[in-house]
C-alpha cells in the first residue's frame, strides 16, 4: 500500500494518542463485572478489589464512568522520573528506556484519572523537564546525520514523529549532494583516465615514426 504525503510528514497528537490506547494498564475495578470479550481477547472478570490489566481506552472508559481506579505505571512514579531526568541530563548518555507511548500514555492518564496519580503536577513537570532534554539530544544526534544511517535507540513514537520530516528531508539532501560527490569522482577519474591514454598513444606514435 502506497504511503500518502500525509503520513509522510507524521501523526497528530490525537492520531497517535488512537493508537496509543491498545497499550495495557493495571486498575482496580469498584464494581464486580463478568467478563469481556474484546476483538483482542478476552479481559476480567472484575472482582474488587483485584487488580486486572485492560486496554487503555477501556480503562479510560471504565474510569470517566466511575468503575475503577487506575493504577499508575511504575515509570510515571515522581520518583523514577526524577532518575531518569538526571541520567538524560549525563554527557554523552544514551536515551533511557520508556514504553514506545510514552507521552501520550501519561497525557490520558493526566487527563482521566489524575486523581489517581499521586504528585500529579511534579510528574507533569518532569515529563517536561525530560521531554526539553530528549529533544535537545534528539537534534544533537540530528546534527551527525550521515547519508547512510541515523541511529539513536529508545525513541518514542512522539519523538520519532517530531524529527520525522527534518529527517527525511535532511536525508534526502544528503543523499542527493552524495550523489554529486560521486558523480563528481568519476568525472575525474575519466578525465584522468583519458589523459593517461593520450599519453600513451603520444609515446607509441612518436616511437613508430622517428623524426
Amino acid at each position: 500500500m502506497a504511503v500518502s504525503s500525509r503520513q509522510k510528514e507524521g501523526f497528530t497528537m490525537p492520531e497517535l494518542e488512537y493508537l496509543a490506547q491498545c497499550e495495557t494498564v493495571t486498575i482496580v475495578p469498584l464494581h464486580r463485572m463478568e467478563r469481556l470479550e474484546l476483538v483482542r481477547g478476552t479481559v476480567g472478570p472484575f472482582r474488587p478489589p483485584q487488580k486486572t490489566q485492560v486496554p487503555l481506552w477501556l480503562a479510560a472508559m471504565l474510569k470517566r464512568t466511575n468503575r475503577c481506579r487506575i493504577v499508575a505505571p511504575d515509570w510515571l512514579r515522581y520518583e523514577h522520573l526524577q532518575k531518569l531526568c538526571k541520567q538524560e541530563e549525563e554527557p554523552d548518555s544514551l536515551f533511557t528506556k520508556l514504553p514506545f507511548h510514552y507521552l501520550e500514555i501519561a497525557h490520558i492518564l493526566l487527563t482521566v484519572a489524575e486523581d489517581d496519580i499521586s504528585e500529579s503536577q511534579g510528574i507533569r513537570r518532569l515529563l517536561q523537564d525530560l521531554r526539553e532534554s530528549r529533544q535537545s539530544k534528539t537534534l544533537r544526534g540530528i546534527e551527525m546525520l550521515n547519508p547512510l544511517q541515523l541511529q539513536m535507540d529508545n525513541l518514542s513514537a512522539a519523538e520519532i514523529n517530531e524529527i520525522r520530516p527534518l529527517f527525511r528531508h535532511s536525508f534526502n539532501m544528503l543523499r542527493q549532494l552524495d550523489s554529486l560527490v560521486l558523480a563528481s569522482e568519476k568525472s575525474q577519474q575519466q578525465s584522468q583516465y583519458a589523459d593517461q591514454s593520450y599519453a600513451g598513444l603520444e609515446d607509441s606514435f612518436v616511437s613508430s615514426y622517428p623524426l
